[in-house]
């Protein structure tokens, strides 16, 4: 078959290497689509990630496709079945997977990680990840590009959840990406009334102004105007800050209100994670702060329901569908800001 690997810093091959088989316990799916996420991009250009990283590695974690076999012990499953897979796989015993919480795990793995991944004809579903409930059916109406993008969906609505975003909220997205574009539609769903759009890249901007997802849009250096004119001087209820940008962090916490939610959803590179802020806002202001690291399986079940019955619209966020065999191009487009979700197609 057909995969992408990694072989260290901007060393990605396709070759030509053997179908995988399985185990009784595990499950063999054929990639339909296959996203290029983030995280991808930098651990191309790192060769690895500091998050446990063995190479060579088919990389690719955002995988829909067609269930092709079976092992003879699995249950609940049959050849046939199109289906989006989890990511993470939990150790089911640490404090924090018996809390509820399996994205935190103390020991998680995670496919394209400590497993090979989707960019790749077929992909090998552990034993584990089947066991756990991540192999999820892809209802009737979806297809399987949009599909694809469910993960990264979830990764958001983890986000609103530790947030809060509810009914009559300003919501401030700060970073026009896929992932940013995903919040301010998911925040439309959960019933924000006022979702204002911020980014620094005029090109990106202009295309998520096409999309036309948000209640306004604006670059950052008019942000703080906005949001306190829109909100009588008193800030923004939720600030998500879905660009691995320093500068967004602290201005995130210059327009949010007193009892507001701010998200820092993007991590910063290794080197720039630290940023001075003034803490006082925060203390006095009783301003809550969260980060957001991955997403559960139920929460990928409920980006699936929300897209079966319409209230999100992943195919505005879909900009490239690229054959497998063209990845540098994909990833060109994915690295350059001039796209917001770009798929590899086997």
């Amino acid at each position: 078959m057909k995969a992408l690997r990694l072989y260290g810093p901007n060393d990605l091959r396709l070759e030509e290497v053997p179908k995988p088989s399985i185990s009784d316990e595990e499950i063999l799916v054929r990639v339909k689509a296959c996203a290029i996420c983030g995280s991808d991009v930098r651990n191309v250009a790192a060769g690895g990630s500091g998050h446990g990283f063995s190479l060579p590695r088919i990389i690719g974690h955002e995988i829909s496709g067609v269930i092709e076999e079976v092992g003879s012990k699995v249950v609940g499953y049959t050849p046939g079945m199109k289906v989006v897979l989890g990511v993470v796989i939990s150790c089911g015993i640490c404090i924090y997977c018996m809390k509820g919480h399996p994205n935190i795990c103390i020991h998680k793995e995670a496919l394209s990680y400590q497993y090979d991944g989707g960019f790749a004809e077929f992909v090998v579903v552990p034993n584990t990840l089947v066991k756990q409930g991540g192999v999820m059916l892809i209802p009737e109406g979806i297809s399987f590009e949009e599909a694809s993008i469910t993960e990264p969906f979830s990764c958001a609505l983890n986000g609103q959840e530790l947030s809060n975003v509810s009914l009559g909220d300003v919501v401030v997205v700060i970073g026009a990406g896929p992932v940013g574009n995903m919040h301010v539609m998911l925040a439309k769903a959960r019933g924000a009334y006022n979702v204002i759009l911020s980014e620094v890249n005029p090109e990106r901007l202009k295309m998520s102004m096409n999309i036309g997802l948000a209640d306004h849009y604006t670059e950052p250096s008019k942000l703080k105007d906005l949001v306190m004119h829109s909100t009588g001087g008193i800030g923004a209820n939720v600030v998500l800050v879905a660009a691995p940008s320093g500068e967004a962090q602290v201005q995130a916490l210059d327009v949010v209100a007193p009892r507001g939610r701010v998200n820092f959803f993007g991590g910063l590179p290794r080197g720039k994670s630290q940023i001075q802020v003034d803490s006082n806002m925060i203390h006095y202001r009783e301003v809550f702060v969260h980060g957001t690291s991955d997403s559960t399986f139920l929460q990928m079940k409920k980006i699936l329901n929300l897209m079966a019955t319409k209230r999100l619209d992943a195919k505005k966020l879909i900009t490239d569908i690229v054959p497998l065999d063209k990845y540098e191009e994909g990833f060109a487009k994915a690295r350059s800001g001039s796209a917001l979700k770009v798929l590899l197609v086997p």
